[in-house]
């Protein structure tokens, strides 16, 4: 884990850490991660450069998963691990060094703060807010599995109901994002599409909005690498986009995951 000094070039005194954990000392094997919950800025950083409002906006968090996944992780008695910062800054979901890992632009929206970074720029947000998300994650897998615990991991995302203003909008409620171990995916995906919202059929998207395979870098260091059962979990931002929404969709996913998650199939490590 980095030392707090390390973290100094970025962060004031009084700045929130940049991971939060909820229920740390959980035993049950699931593991929540949320790669874009948070949209904070460290105080040195001001606004990024961004008009007023721009950091509620998609581009600067994953609207509703924090909220939603402090409740769900509540009803289940499970661990979740959270992103503070937003992913304008870098983004977890991303490898070191992709194009967008720190985008210049998003949306069509420029990123003054992300212009002319230095090397030594880039390498000072990687250690303040990249590192200490990721091993806060495996620091929790490695403790459940201390438990004798085959934890499922399951990161929890939000998209927009469209692409853009005036574009077609996206049918899907939710969707599940997987690539070659469906082990967890298509439990969630026959027990999502046996569901119900408000008394109306989910419409559910397999690698739906985006695709598993192509997307999901944290799954892939964290659920592949250790064989552990693993799948992305994406809900139309507008569906939990207020506190009674965020209530609705974790009594919904505790009952599915409840389901599905304590099968004896899923507690084994396996690489596919």
């Amino acid at each position: 884990m980095f030392e707090p000094r390390q973290r100094a070039a970025l962060f004031f005194e009084g700045d929130a850490p940049p991971v939060e954990i909820v229920n740390p000392e959980a035993v049950r094997p699931l593991l929540l991660t949320g790669d874009h919950a948070g949209n904070a800025v460290p105080t040195k950083l001001g606004d990024l450069g961004l008009a007023p409002g721009e950091l509620d906006r998609h581009i600067g968090w994953d609207i509703g998963v924090a909220a939603l996944t402090r409740a769900l992780a509540a009803r289940l008695g499970s661990t979740a691990v959270l992103a503070r910062y937003t992913r304008l800054l870098i983004d977890p979901n991303r490898p070191l060094g992709d194009p967008q890992s720190i985008p210049e632009f998003s949306d069509g929206t420029a990123i003054p703060a992300n212009l002319g970074l230095t090397e030594s720029d880039r390498r000072a947000r990687a250690d303040a807010l990249y590192w200490p998300y990721h091993h806060a994650i495996d620091e929790h897998i490695a403790r459940l599995q201390r438990l004798n615990q085959v934890p499922v991991v399951l990161a929890m995302h939000s998209f927009t109901p469209a692409l853009q203003a005036g574009a077609c909008p996206r049918p899907w409620h939710v969707g599940v994002l997987f690539g070659r171990d469906e082990r967890l995916s298509a439990r969630l995906l026959s027990e999502l599409k046996a569901a119900a919202f408000k008394g109306t059929r989910l419409v559910v998207g397999a690698n739906e909005p985006y695709s598993g395979v192509t997307h999901g870098f944290g799954l892939k260091i964290h659920g592949i690498a250790h064989g552990l059962p693993h799948a992305e979990l994406e809900i139309r931002q507008d569906l939990i986009s207020t506190p009674a929404g965020q209530e609705r969709w974790a009594e919904l996913l505790a009952d599915v995951l409840t389901t599905v998650v304590d099968h004896d199939d899923l507690r084994k490590v396996e690489h596919y």
